[in-house]
C-alpha cells in the first residue's frame, strides 16, 4: 500500500531547487494540504496559479472551511514590494504556517542578487515558526552518465539561513527528493507524493 510523504517542515527555510518540470508546485501543494489539515494557513505567492487539475486533486482532500485557508498572492513586479505584501498578509491573518514562493525568479540563469537579498529578507521578517518554501528550476551539472541537479545561487541561500533540497526525475518517472540528507523516492498520485 503506498504511503504518502509527510515532511516536518515547521519553522524551516528551504530553497527547494527542481529538475524542470518534475513535481516542483506539485511538492508545494502537498505541503500546503499537510499544513492546513493541521490546523495551519497558507500563503502561496506565485506568478501564475498551480494547474487547476493538480490543485484540486491535492485539494480534494479538504472542505471548503479548510480549503479557503489557502491564500494565493501575484508574485510579479518589484520583489521587495511583493515581500512587503507577503509579511503584511502573513501578520494580519491568523496561523499563518507556511509561505511558499513557488517560480520566484527567472527559470535560467544567475538568480539576481535583489531576489535573494529580498528573500533573506523576507525570512527575516517573518515569524519563527512559520514556514518558509521558495521553489525554482535548478540548474543541471553532467557528471559522465549522471545528469544531477545543481542549485541555483547555493552558497549563498545557504549563507542566508536556507536549507537546500532537491527534487528530480528518474528515467523510470520516480521522483527524488533530497533533504536534510535524507534521500526519499517516490511518485505522484492524485493525494500527492507517495512511497
Amino acid at each position: 500500500m503506498a504511503e504518502r510523504w509527510v515532511l516536518d517542515l515547521q519553522g524551516k527555510r528551504i530553497h527547494l531547487s527542481v529538475d524542470g518540470g518534475c513535481g516542483g508546485t506539485t511538492l508545494g501543494l502537498h505541503c500546503a494540504v499537510d499544513e492546513i489539515q493541521g490546523g495551519g494557513r497558507v500563503l502561496w505567492a506565485s506568478p501564475h496559479m498551480p494547474n487547476a487539475t493538480r490543485f484540486s486533486q491535492l485539494f480534494s482532500s479538504l472542505n471548503i472551511v479548510e480549503a479557503s485557508r489557502f491564500h494565493a498572492m501575484n508574485l510579479i513586479g518589484n520583489m521587495e514590494r511583493c515581500v512587503d505584501a507577503i509579511v503584511e498578509a502573513e501578520q494580519n491573518l491568523p496561523s499563518v504556517g507556511l509561505i511558499v514562493l513557488d517560480d520566484w525568479c527567472e527559470s535560467t540563469g544567475r538568480i539576481p542578487s535583489r531576489y535573494i537579498k529580498a528573500v533573506i529578507d523576507l525570512k527575516k521578517r517573518i515569524d519563527d515558526s512559520t514556514t518558509l518554501l521558495l521553489i525554482s528550476k535548478a540548474g543541471t551539472e553532467v557528471n559522465g552518465n549522471n545528469t544531477e541537479v545543481k542549485p541555483r545561487s547555493e552558497a549563498v541561500l545557504k549563507d542566508g539561513g536556507f536549507e537546500i533540497w532537491t527534487l528530480q526525475e528518474t528515467e523510470q518517472a520516480s521522483k527524488i527528493l533530497i533533504c536534510d540528507g535524507t534521500k526519499l523516492v517516490g511518485k505522484i498520485d492524485d493525494s500527492g507524493f507517495i512511497f
